[in-house]
């Protein structure tokens, strides 16, 4: 099987899933938990992890497949695109309990700012490295 039809695949999976879930009466985060609890919300994820370990490609197709039938995926911005895949692969068990499925469902919410002395907000300016133990 390759690749296209492992996403059609994954496609037909998630838009029959979304055809016997989806609720428009449903509170936002009451849709988000249902999404959350059925591993399509990042199935690139680990299945411990509110995922169904399949590859982050299958993000993309679960995402535009569930926007494409009317339904709302799960929240975008920082929290989406860095600091929650960061903590799923590389954070501690309890971080993962305490963070991961309140960022999925939109409960939290996350801002990046970044300064050090010297160089303030400036990015290009900044020196700290991060060195791994």
């Amino acid at each position: 099987m390759g690749a296209s039809d492992e996403a059609e695949n994954v496609r037909a999976d998630v838009l029959d899933w979304f055809h016997q879930n989806w609720d428009s009466s449903l509170r936002l985060l009451e849709w988000r938990e249902r999404l959350v609890d059925s591993g399509w919300a990042v199935p690139s994820w680990s299945t411990s992890w509110y995922g169904r370990g399949l590859g982050s490609w299958a993000d993309r197709v679960a995402h535009e497949t569930i926007r494409g039938a009317g339904g709302v995926a799960v929240p975008l911005g920082g929290g989406m695109g860095l600091a929650a895949p960061t903590l799923a692969e590389f954070g501690s068990d309890e971080l993962k309990r305490r963070v991961l499925r309140p960022t999925l469902t939109g409960e939290l919410t996350w801002c990046q700012l970044f300064s050090e002395p010297g160089a303030g907000s400036d990015l290009a300016g900044l020196t700290t490295s991060a060195v791994r133990d």
